[in-house]
């Protein structure tokens, strides 16, 4: 998720569980700490395009590393603040519970997460949630606000902040839910057009959790199209994107399609041109938002060759953006079921 949804998730677990002790420190602390798993970015400093992809979202996303490191942090707090009336344990609860909720609200996001690192790499991710909503992140954030202008232990003070925890998990649990009946329309158009196949992939689109981009897989190609729970019936309209594979051929194994691979879980396309192979992830969609007949991948890389044709790294190409707002007024009646 967007830092401004982890700092609002970590002030409300901060404020819950040592707020009543200690103030506003409870949220600041929390705040704090929801961002420090997302200091992972700072390895592209040191880490080559292929290395800093597998580094992000994965020890500072690991349950384990959060577990190892949570009496650490708690031990420092508690040291840090001797004289107020709050535990060594309590400090270490507050901090495991800020790491371990930011990392599982990435879990719920179409990145990918690597929650069991180092015993697997694999980047795991549920797809329920875009990693930009308002309606999850505006709840949390106006709980804790409204939370820091009660005094420190009312009943006042707990509810507001609870409230705004409560509202944005049942928004989260809708998002879920949603996602299974969306799964099933899916298949169901698919199957419409003459399309069987178990690999499908469904993910919000931005801001909303009405309208859902589905992905499917079948002989080389990928179909890909949009399904708003407010329309009528299943999709019936699919884009189909060429997948050639076989411009892979004999590299599968170079280090820099290896990790895209990996990365992409297959939801990928590649092309060629005058400058080489591209690799596209259609698992980001499309700068168009599947609303027109073309458009640019939003995540998409340069294969780089070395000197024997393997190919090694891979940089980052731009997608086009020409009119994000009338994007998403498109993007939102289409939400609405037009």
């Amino acid at each position: 998720m967007d830092s401004l949804t982890q700092i609002a998730l970590g002030a409300a677990f901060g404020e819950a569980v040592v707020g009543h002790k200690v103030g506003k420190k409870g949220a600041i602390w929390g705040a704090v700490l929801g961002t420090l798993p997302d200091l992972d970015i700072v390895t592209r400093l040191f880490l080559d395009p292929v290395n800093t992809l597998a580094a992000h979202r994965s020890m500072s996303h690991s349950l384990l590393i959060a577990i190892i490191v949570a009496p650490i942090i708690g031990w420092g707090l508690k040291r840090l603040y001797q004289k107020e009336k709050v535990t060594r344990k309590e400090w270490t609860f507050m901090v495991l519970l800020v790491l371990v909720t930011h990392i599982l609200i990435d879990l719920l996001t179409i990145y990918g997460t690597q929650i069991l690192w180092p015993i697997s790499t694999h980047p795991f991710s549920i797809d329920s949630i875009f990693i930009i909503d308002p309606l999850y992140t505006i709840p949390l954030g106006a709980g804790v606000i409204l939370a820091l202008f009660r005094k420190p232990g009312t009943r006042a003070r707990f509810r507001v902040n609870a409230a705004g925890l409560i509202i944005s998990t049942i928004y989260l649990t809708w998002g879920m839910s949603v996602k299974l009946f969306v799964h099933g329309d899916f298949k169901q158009g698919l199957a419409g057009i003459g399309i069987r196949t178990e690999e499908v992939m469904t993910a919000p689109g931005p801001l909303n959790s009405l309208l859902w981009m589905g992905l499917a897989q079948k002989q080389d190609t990928l179909y890909a199209g949009l399904h708003s729970i407010l329309d009528a019936r299943p999709p019936r309209f699919f884009h189909s994107i060429p997948q050639n594979s076989y411009l892979l051929a004999g590299h599968r194994t170079d280090r820099a399609v290896e990790r895209l691979m990996w990365f992409s879980k297959g939801w990928y396309a590649i092309d060629q041109d005058s400058l080489g192979l591209t690799f596209a992830d259609y698992r980001f969609g499309r700068s168009d938002g599947w609303m027109d007949e073309e458009g640019v991948p939003i995540f998409h890389w340069r294969l780089i060759p070395d000197s024997t044709g393997e190919y090694v790294s891979f940089e980052q190409l731009p997608s086009s953006f020409d009119n994000v707002g009338e994007g998403l007024r498109r993007q939102f009646q289409r939400a609405l079921g037009q």
